[in-house]
């Protein structure tokens, strides 16, 4: 066994390059996702099992640290949620804004019927899996990505193993049903903004699953065209949106119900639409 203190200061001692606030954030992220040891945890300086095994996975996982990759890379996990999911390169990490996007389906879709919902562009799987765990669902997941698909089914079976993940292009997806709920945090960034990008984000981070060609709202229009087909009625659209181009949304959406409303940062985060008109299959 060995004090949790111990690791997290050793953990410190080799971030010393870092500045003090980003090694201690790093370091506390680390403990978590790694050894499942919360602040708390440390304050009460607990017990973990300690080993060969460990201290060598523990001093390579430092090496990685210190070349700049993110701690949920050298973990290959995040916490999303209420859940930890696997994650590799071959999917974005997860980010606080779109467990908002999440909470906000949950809160407004929850009901005794079952809901049909997909999710286009499901990366790791944690939106699928997410609302298939707290909503009354049959959720489908894709992504034109066979390696973030691999990753989303290890998910799935490490939790309910309840979603259906689907290799596929949204534009060349065609179902055989319905959908209450279409989801989708699609890539938004245009490649001409990529020096706004954070490094970090830039050298780690799928680019297929970030970037666009030139047309920012390109996958929102596919999305609005394919929900034209396979949205029922009186279903609704959830996307996670770029800041910076809600104007061409707008502009997009004319003739549509929507609401566009902020994040916890202040930023125009999520759209949703309701009222494409669907069509027979």
């Amino acid at each position: 066994m060995v004090e949790s203190k111990l690791i997290y200061s050793r953990l410190l001692k080799k971030l010393k390059s870092f500045p003090d606030r980003e090694a201690k954030n790093i370091s506390l992220k680390y403990m978590l996702l790694k050894f499942n040891i919360t602040s708390s945890d440390l304050l009460l300086n607990k017990k973990f099992t300690w080993g060969e095994n460990k201290e060598k996975s523990f001093l390579n996982d430092i090496d990685q640290i210190l070349k700049k990759v993110p701690v949920q890379y050298v973990t290959s996990s995040e916490f999303f949620y209420d859940s930890t999911f696997y994650i590799n390169k071959s999917t974005l990490i997860p980010r606080p804004e779109t467990e908002e996007l999440v909470n906000n389906v949950i809160k407004l879709e929850r009901s005794n019927v079952t809901k049909d919902i997909l999710d286009i562009g499901t990366g790791s799987g944690c939106i699928a899996i997410t609302l298939s765990n707290h909503l009354k669902s049959n959720v489908v997941g894709i992504d034109s990505s066979m390696e973030a698909i691999k990753v989303a089914n290890k998910n799935n079976s490490l939790t309910s193993n309840k979603v259906k993940f689907i290799h596929s292009k949204v534009e060349e997806y065609k179902p055989r049903k319905f959908f209450d709920v279409i989801i989708s945090n699609p890539p938004y960034i245009p490649k001409s903004d990529i020096e706004k990008v954070d490094d970090l984000v830039l050298k780690n981070e799928p680019h297929d699953a970030l970037f666009v060609d030139s047309d920012p709202i390109y996958f929102y229009k596919i999305i609005i065209s394919f929900a034209q087909d396979y949205l029922k009625e009186d279903g609704v659209i959830y996307f996670e949106i770029n800041q910076n181009y809600v104007g061409l949304l707008i502009s997009m959406l004319k003739g549509c119900k929507y609401t566009i409303t902020k994040d916890l940062f202040g930023e125009q985060r999520f759209l949703r639409v309701t009222s494409v008109t669907s069509k027979t299959i």
